[in-house]
């Protein structure tokens, strides 16, 4: 079977130690260098890396509610539950 890459994505490997390299490609791409913090999700069977998680550049948006990053925070861990459960 051929193996077709889509832009955007990578396939690694996990070393014994449980670490990955990300190529430099996608390390230039992003600006990224060693020593450099990603957020991990798991989302069912997928791992999602991300550079800055989009939902914190939204803290301070609604500053008429002092609440809405807790209220963003508890109804993005109910959407992920409901995900995980499809799986």
């Amino acid at each position: 079977m051929e193996q077709v890459t889509i832009p955007g994505q990578a396939q690694v490997t996990v070393s014994s130690e449980g670490q990955i390299s990300i190529p430099k490609d996608v390390l230039d791409t992003l600006h990224l260098a060693g020593g450099a913090q990603l957020t991990l999700q798991l989302r069912g069977q997928e791992i999602i890396l991300s550079k800055d998680p989009a939902w914190m550049s939204l803290e301070g948006a609604a500053s008429d509610d002092p609440g809405f990053v807790d209220k963003f925070s508890a109804m993005r861990k109910d959407e992920r539950e409901r995900e995980n459960a499809r799986i």
